[in-house]
């Protein structure tokens, strides 16, 4: 897909084609102000931006560039489904260094080229914990079926910044799905925000994080139902690498968030977090907060806001029960 010029619409074409593996390319002077930059240039392996000043805007979110040979330390990539052919395969394979992938899968899901690693569904955390009986290599790299890798230097980046910084794990920015809402990608530059080079982080997150093998193996990810790589976290020295770059969003929608937000923060509570909503007068409190993003992203956004509002104080319950 070659793109000149750009109209709200393009997104959903653009994002399509990018999930299906075809190449895209920028070719332009000017964005429409409508359409933000960080939409779009992460989105590209290979740009061609003929405006300086365009260039100079989105120079911080170019993927990390690759070495031209395809030598260094070996990594896996575990990708657990059961729903699709993992969409970033060709993308980590295209790596500048060597990456195995292995597909975690219930038996529904066909991949070819690949190794497939039947298992059953754990959880989150002892299935990946399981496969790593099947790893041999020296760097292991936790990934989700719906993430693209973006350039070829982003599974060597984290590798540098794990060595580099010393961490037990690393993990990369996740830059949202051309078609994501204002308030995804608000979230994720905050969770996820530009920078050079790497520093210390809270916890990792499996949509995108590298560990040594030995590491895991020592230290085994813990049995819990949800959110696993925060509670590994806990007591570790964590790394964050902004120059790896992996797209990766959800479409928010109100009965997922609730179900998220419920067990997360149950989680948290069970790991010893203070709850956030922990009485009925607190969720009173705090529903003019939902007002804001539904000000800013419309009157859907409404339900999104109360859905995960919602998840926060049940959760609470769930916990003095």
């Amino acid at each position: 897909m070659h793109l000149t010029h750009f109209h709200a619409s393009q997104l959903a074409e653009l994002e399509a084609a990018l999930r299906a593996g075809e190449d895209c390319v920028l070719a332009t002077d000017k964005l429409p102000s409508h359409i933000r930059s960080s939409q779009l240039l992460p989105c590209f392996d290979a740009v061609e931006v003929r405006s300086h000043s365009l260039r100079d805007s989105l120079s911080a979110q170019l993927p990390a560039p690759g070495r031209p040979a395809c030598e260094g330390p070996a990594v896996t990539a575990l990708i657990p489904t059961h729903r699709q052919t993992p969409i970033g395969l060709a993308a980590l394979r295209d790596q500048d260094l060597p990456v195995e992938t292995l597909v975690l899968s219930n038996g529904t899901v066909q991949v070819d080229g690949d190794r497939v690693l039947k298992v059953p569904w754990l959880g989150h955390g002892p299935t990946r914990q399981r496969a790593l009986d099947f790893v041999d290599t020296e760097y292991v790299l936790f990934t989700v079926d719906d993430a693209l890798p973006r350039g070829r230097g982003a599974v060597r980046a984290l590798v540098d910044a794990l060595e580099e910084g010393g961490y037990e794990g690393v993990f990369g920015r996740q830059i949202p799905w051309p078609t994501a809402d204002a308030v995804t990608r608000t979230r994720l530059a905050q969770w996820t925000p530009a920078g050079d080079g790497h520093w210390p982080a809270a916890q990792t997150d499996h949509v995108w994080a590298l560990y040594r093998t030995k590491t895991l193996r020592e230290h085994p990810l813990p049995a819990v139902p949800i959110g696993e790589d925060m509670a590994w976290s806990k007591g570790r020295r964590v790394g964050y690498v902004p120059g790896s770059l992996v797209m990766h969003s959800h479409k928010r929608n109100p009965k997922a968030l609730f179900q998220r937000t419920r067990d997360l923060h149950l989680q948290h509570q069970l790991s010893g977090d203070a709850a956030t909503v922990p009485t009925l007068g607190a969720l009173i409190k705090a529903l003019p907060g939902v007002l804001g993003p539904t000000v800013r992203s419309g009157p859907k956004e409404l339900p999104n806001q109360l859905a995960e509002l919602w998840g926060q104080w049940r959760a609470s319950k769930i916990k003095k029960g």
